[in-house]
């Protein structure tokens, strides 16, 4: 017979209260790709003595669900995680405040792993510490570069494409490139844009040229979404053909609303991770809109707790799940243009 299973709410249907930081189901998706991967990139570098792992932004040793309360194994566990075979040199970055407590608890559940935990801004460390790697850059190179906004710098991807020069294979960057976000730095009517935030917008892309794309948007030429479909497409352009790398793929995240919250950005010069990136891309383009509905229902049921009903609705046929239209559960590699040739907009 069939077990039943319930899921327990806590009173009114808040969420348990757990130790760390609280992610939306996007999160949850985004690791769970990094841990696939992360599996299959040391699976098939076995044969290698030496398999390298770096995080850009290691996050808090403790993080959860934000609608559930379940937690969430941030990059950092996962990546020490991986034991067919593990990671031999594993390197995260975090600032200042943050780096000795994640230090202290990932050395309390890998004690004996070779790893370290460095403070301060990875934009400035990270290249000494590639330097202090250097006798290892012949080792397969996994970098993931999650930023909470515009913290990666272009010239930290270029000390990361650069470290294994002379070598087959380039470090392969798994990176979140957060267009939707910075957009909102950039106001269309009224203001001018911030001269911090263009230097920053500047140091991201290692190029003003992102500023022509953002005159067509204040000139009405395209529109918000054809403007981060640009972006995204200058970000792609460089890391091919300024940073050298085959193929520089790339999936939409949404929030529970359906906006575009960032993009992830998948690097690779080396077939196997091409293959690899793409089964996964094309399983996360079917899976993504399912947990955001499943999400959305969850919240739904959650209000109704709190005002004293209840959904007679299992969660898998609640009214708010919706099957992915066929633009969401779809994937297909495609190059990035030529700047040139996306930017003839009319006018400018």
């Amino acid at each position: 017979m069939e077990q039943c299973t319930t899921r327990y709410l806590t009173p009114f249907g808040g969420v348990p209260k757990v130790a760390g930081r609280a992610w939306g189901y996007w999160t949850k998706g985004k690791l769970d790709i990094l841990r696939l991967y992360l599996d299959a990139f040391t699976t098939a570098s076995k044969k290698s003595p030496e398999i390298v792992y770096i995080d850009a932004f290691a996050g808090e040793p403790e993080n959860y669900d934000r609608l559930t309360g379940d937690p969430l194994d941030g990059s950092a566990k996962i990546a020490l995680s991986i034991e067919n075979p593990p990671f031999s040199r594993l390197r995260f970055f975090e600032t200042e405040s943050k780096a000795p407590r994640l230090q202290e608890a990932l050395r309390q559940g890998y004690p004996d792993r070779d790893f370290k935990v460095l403070a301060g801004d990875s934009n400035q460390i990270l290249p000494l510490e590639l330097d202090s790697l250097r006798r290892y850059n012949w080792a397969p190179t996994f970098a993931f570069l999650d930023p909470n906004g515009t913290e990666t710098h272009w010239q930290t991807l270029e000390a990361l494409a650069q470290y294994k020069s002379n070598k087959p294979y380039k470090v392969e960057l798994f990176l979140l490139f957060p267009a939707p976000m910075f957009m909102r730095m950039l106001p269309t009517s009224g203001k001018s844009v911030r001269t911090e935030d263009k230097e920053s917008i500047d140091r991201m892309f290692g190029t003003t040229d992102w500023f022509r794309i953002y005159e067509a948007r204040l000139a009405g030429h395209i529109s918000p979404s054809e403007a981060r479909s640009h972006y995204l497409n200058l970000m792609r352009w460089r890391i091919v053909e300024s940073l050298c790398y085959k193929w520089a793929h790339f999936i939409e995240v949404k929030n529970e609303q359906n906006s575009p919250i960032y993009y992830l950005i998948f690097a690779t010069d080396h077939e196997a991770g091409d293959r690899i990136m793409r089964s996964l891309f094309a399983k996360a383009a079917a899976l993504f809109p399912r947990m955001r509905e499943e999400a959305r229902t969850l919240r739904h049921e959650r209000e109704m707790a709190e005002r004293g009903q209840y959904s007679m609705f299992d969660p898998d046929t609640d009214f708010l799940l919706s099957p992915p239209g066929p633009e969401e559960s779809f994937y297909e590699y495609e190059p990035p243009l030529r700047p040139e040739d996306g930017y003839s907009f009319p006018g400018l």
